[in-house]
């Protein structure tokens, strides 16, 4: 690495298969979620209403690393690997001797780093036979990401804004 160096660039043999899951280096678990009713830790029976079941595996798992599926892989082919940044500005600006570094998501179809997390959530469900999901966005991000990804895997789409982000984006219109 030349010290002048500020982009990188895995090669795309290079790209994880695996996605880390922190909890397993943690000293303790972190806490489970609590039900909003019963404000008891929710278990996995709780969460198969809403999620398809290896989401809530991957949720539950104290396994350090979780296979990436080969079709969401196959989608993250079309963008990823990403390129890493050095922020040796902001690091001389901080005083600091650490490497402070940042990924620039934006080359992602839908511009930001939503998409990572949409496509394997949209390919879980479409496995588990959702043809449609619902959800909200603010500003939008969420919602590109997830009608992305449904157009990928055959799911209909449907995103609600928000009512505050539709207000303030209707007065700056005005």
């Amino acid at each position: 690495m030349a010290a002048d160096q500020v982009t990188f660039t895995l090669d795309a043999d290079e790209q994880p298969t695996q996605w880390y899951n922190l909890a397993a280096d943690l000293p303790t678990p972190p806490p489970p979620p609590l039900h909003p009713a019963t404000h008891e830790p929710v278990g996995p029976d709780d969460l198969a209403a809403l999620f398809p079941p290896e989401l809530i595996q991957q949720e539950v798992t104290g396994e350090r690393y979780v296979d990436i599926p080969g079709p969401v892989l196959d989608v993250y082919r079309q963008y990823r690997p990403a390129p890493l940044h050095r922020a040796r500005r902001w690091e001389e600006q901080l005083g600091t001797s650490a490497r402070i570094y940042y990924k620039y998501e934006g080359v992602s179809p839908a511009g930001s780093h939503k998409v990572n997390t949409a496509v394997p959530q949209v390919y879980y469900n479409r496995l588990n036979g959702i043809t449609r999901l619902t959800t909200e966005t603010g500003a939008g991000q969420w919602g590109t990401a997830l009608s992305y990804a449904c157009s990928l895997f055959g799911v209909e789409c449907e995103v609600w804004q928000v009512g505050a982000s539709f207000d303030t984006s209707r007065s700056a219109v005005r």
